[in-house]
């Protein structure tokens, strides 16, 4: 937890300690999302609890039903279902999307 409150103190956001920035100022101002970790992304699960619900628990209600974090947890809803998840509605929208012909 070091690494994020410093990346608070240090750029007003908690940036993904798991990953190294040679300008977390700058990678602060360009990502909209704070982890790079593609279940997070997809899912909003950090395998980590880095990122975890009020409760502490981390949130599984979008993982696939074979996943060991539901296996773990339980199935436990997003108390924000309106933020995070970008990459999944960037795939959810490609699949929904008609083929085009080539």
């Amino acid at each position: 937890m070091t690494g994020l409150a410093r990346h608070i103190e240090q750029v007003g956001k908690p940036l993904c300690p798991c990953n190294f920035y040679p300008d977390p100022a700058a990678e602060a101002k360009q990502r909209r999302w704070i982890c790079a970790c593609d279940e997070m992304q997809k899912y909003k699960y950090c395998h980590c609890l880095l990122f975890v619900r009020s409760d502490g628990l981390p949130i599984t209600e979008y993982l696939p039903e074979d996943h060991e974090g539901r296996d773990a947890y339980g199935v436990t809803k997003d108390e924000h279902p309106d933020r995070g998840r970008a990459m999944a509605k960037v795939l959810d929208r490609h699949q929904t999307e008609p083929a085009s012909g080539g």
